[in-house]
Parts: C-alpha cells; sequence; structure tokens
C-alpha cells in the first residue's frame, strides 16, 4: 500500500522522504570488492587505474542523493551498483576516447602500422570491443524488466535460477526459461547490429 504525502499550499504533492535505513557507507563497505573487480573487468589495461574514480562516482552521486533527499531503495542493491559501476566505467572510456591524440597510423615508411600497447591489444581490438559492449549495453535496454533482471543476475552476480527465483517469485525452471529466451534475444539483437 502507497502512502501518497499531504499536498503542500500549492495544491502539489511533496516527493516522499526516502527511507531512513539507506546507508551509503555500509553499502560501499558491502560491495565494494565485487564493484571493483566490475570496473576492472569493465575497463581495459590500459584504464585500469580508473577503477576507483568509477566507484567514486558512482557513491559520490548517492552521497548526493542522500543529502537532497532524493535517494530511493533499491529492491536490489548489488544489481543496481554493478549497473551505476558499468555505466561509468563507460562514461570513463567515452571520455578518455575523445581526449586521446590522434597518432598518425602510417609510418615513415608508409606503412600502416598498429599503435603499441603494453597490454599487447591493438587500438582496433579496443575499439571492435567498446562497440560490443556498447551493442551489448543496447541490448540488453530492448528486454523486459524482469529478463533483464535476470540476465543481470545469472551473468553479472554469478547466482543460481533458484536464488533469483526465490527474490522474483518465480521457480527456478522459469527463470531458465526466461534467462534462455533473454540470451537469444540478445544474440540476435546484437547480432542485428553488427551487421
Amino acid at each position: 500500500m502507497s502512502v501518497v504525502p499531504e499536498p503542500d499550499q500549492q495544491g502539489r504533492h511533496a516527493r516522499p522522504a526516502p527511507p531512513a535505513h539507506t546507508d551509503v557507507a555500509a553499502l560501499y563497505a558491502r560491495h565494494h570488492p565485487r564493484l571493483l573487480r566490475q570496473a576492472q573487468r569493465v575497463l581495459p589495461g590500459d584504464q585500469q587505474h580508473a577503477a576507483g574514480d568509477a566507484l567514486m562516482t558512482v557513491f559520490g552521486r548517492l552521497l548526493q542523493q542522500q543529502q537532497d533527499g532524493s535517494l530511493t531503495e533499491q529492491p536490489n542493491w548489488e544489481a543496481y551498483l554493478l549497473r551505476a559501476v558499468t555505466n561509468a566505467c563507460l562514461d570513463i572510456l567515452k571520455s578518455s576516447a575523445r581526449t586521446q591524440p590522434v597518432e598518425d597510423p602510417v609510418d615513415v615508411a608508409g606503412q600502416e602500422r598498429a599503435p603499441a600497447d603494453p597490454t599487447g591489444d591493438t587500438a582496433a581490438q579496443r575499439l571492435d570491443d567498446a562497440t560490443r559492449r556498447r551493442r551489448l549495453d543496447a541490448a540488453l535496454r530492448t528486454l523486459p524488466d524482469r529478463q533483464r533482471e535476470i540476465v543481470l543476475q545469472k551473468a553479472a552476480l554469478e547466482r543460481t535460477n533458484r536464488d533469483i527465483g526465490r527474490e522474483l517469485g518465480l521457480s527456478g525452471q522459469r527463470v531458465g526459461q526466461l534467462y534462455d529466451q533473454a540470451m537469444r534475444q540478445l544474440r540476435e539483437e546484437v547480432n542485428r547490429h553488427g551487421d
């Protein structure tokens, strides 16, 4: 049952206050190791130093929302935080791509060369990886909320069908079916945009 706040003098409804039990510091302490691993997984080798920046961006925003009174309780904080950290990492990658100096891809002998990279990746491989991540992100947004939640919990959190089903009020078998459907849809969507 939802409680509608009383209107103010102008007849507008005030935003309900967030639950007082959301402790951003406790969220940070509890989820920090997993979120840091996620950031390191998303960022390429030459950007690993920015993993901590991604976490600070996410938790800085949460603290600001807490101060503004706009922080809302999430049904699954871990999934929410993983998605937020992934998005912060993608923002870092986009920002660094815009500020990278453009090198001449042709050396003095007139032959095309791949830029040197200590991780062994070429710029083309990194671009291909970033393109695939963007396609996957766009494809994830096309999924219904329930299927997207199942995919994120299975893939990012490595949860079992039974655990996810308990949380969503479904059987483990139904979670598996929805996951398989979602993965087929994601493959089709990514491949369609890849052509």
